[in-house]
């Protein structure tokens, strides 16, 4: 079924149950990256193109989990187009004080401790992390020492 729907900025578009990821494309480059771009805040953004799609759930009486699938989608494009549109790395906008425990990790490597201490040091360092934001502080290092 496809339902032409209006954005709240007055863009006209239309809405393919079938292929429901073209609207995510249009609020992705309409509204999440025009908003990040203008108040360098992702959280902000992506609150933002979450309020959109839920005006457009009730309005449209679509089903909710296009919400989920929403954040998919952006998520799949954080990893690509958004990280090279504004130069800022998933983790970054996943996590705003990972570059925090990047730092603190270079400077633990440089400090010179033996290793046991380094060991205990680091240990102390990642604790309060999740194993999802310690799997993409592992990828996000990985990157940064055989990418570059």
């Amino acid at each position: 079924m496809v339902v032409n729907m209006k954005l709240r900025n007055g863009m006209a578009v239309e809405f393919d149950d079938k292929a429901p990821k073209t609207l995510f494309e249009i609020l992705i480059s309409e509204i999440l990256i025009p908003k990040y771009t203008d108040t360098d805040d992702w959280n902000l953004a992506i609150n933002v193109v979450l309020e959109e799609i839920n005006h457009l759930i009730k309005e449209n009486d679509l089903d909710p989990k296009l919400k989920l699938e929403l954040l998919n989608e952006i998520e799949d494009h954080l990893d690509k187009d958004i990280e090279e549109l504004t130069g800022v790395a998933k983790i970054e906008i996943l996590f705003l004080n990972m570059e925090d425990y990047v730092d603190d990790i270079q400077k633990l490597i440089a400090a010179g401790l033996e290793k046991v201490e380094l060991r205990h040091q680091m240990a102390r360092l990642i604790q309060p992390l999740t194993l999802f934001e310690l799997g993409e502080l592992f990828i996000f290092l990985g990157k940064r020492a055989f990418l570059k």
